[in-house]
């Protein structure tokens, strides 16, 4: 059995992702794409995938969920959560740079750690901005004592 270092195993992980999105693909965050404040279309979407993590209440490793658009954008987003069970240390700043993507390509690594937080199931908002335009897509936490 070949070993892999925590470095490959995640680079492996992300480009394992990258794949199967591109062969199952993913459902958008909404049917209508979503309007700024001035009532323009908004020109990109959150992709919607079933995104699942499990956790010990300790965990000591890095953990993330995969931020995945379709369209383009001409703004810098921000990304980050709402909902996140007390003991979450979130990365900041979670930014995304202006571009485009396909809904199949993951675009930025919403990365978190978890210290001390009680067992159970969560289910947080992976949340996307422009400034105009806000999406978000549910994503489940579980942290239990094992794994």
């Amino acid at each position: 059995m070949v070993k892999f270092s925590r470095t490959a195993a995640r680079i492996a992980a992300a480009a394992l992702a990258t794949t199967l999105l591109a062969l199952v693909g993913g459902t958008p965050g909404s049917a209508a794409p979503p309007t700024t404040t001035t009532g323009t279309p908004s020109t990109w979407t959150l992709v919607d995938l079933p995104q699942r993590l499990c956790a010990t209440p300790d965990d000591p490793r890095t953990l993330y969920f995969f931020v995945v658009l379709d369209g383009t954008w001409s703004a810098q987003l921000a990304v980050g959560y709402t909902g996140m069970p007390d003991g979450v240390e979130v990365y900041s700043p979670l930014t995304v740079p202006p571009g485009s993507g396909d809904g199949h390509l993951v675009q930025s690594l919403a990365a978190f750690r978890v210290s001390g937080v009680t067992p159970g199931r969560y289910v947080p908002q992976l949340r996307v901005t422009d400034g105009a335009v806000t999406q978000s897509a549910p994503v489940v936490l579980d942290i239990r004592s094992s794994c």
